[in-house]
């Protein structure tokens, strides 16, 4: 599956992770901790509609916001510029 402009995947701000551990523990699948606790993301295209919807929750999960992701209309903000 992906998004209108290409591949679903996860990805990790690793300057954002404060290592809570609670990614890995919703999706052990594609993310592993490193032996100080920081995620480590699997970069493989998320091909399943099961797994795309598993992201979402492990992105809104995630309290120091470090996760994204990235070619999901579903979470893509859009940046406007402020002039016309």
């Amino acid at each position: 599956m992906s998004g209108p402009h290409g591949e679903i995947r996860l990805v990790v701000d690793g300057s954002k992770c404060d290592g809570h551990g609670i990614c890995a523990l919703v999706m052990p699948e594609r993310i592993s901790l490193d032996t100080w606790g920081y995620a480590n993301v699997d970069r493989e295209p998320l091909e399943d509609a099961r797994l795309i919807a598993r992201a979402r929750r492990v992105v809104k999960a995630c309290p120091a916001k470090a996760l994204t992701l990235v070619g999901d209309p579903q979470t893509s903000s859009h940046v406007t510029s402020p002039h016309p």
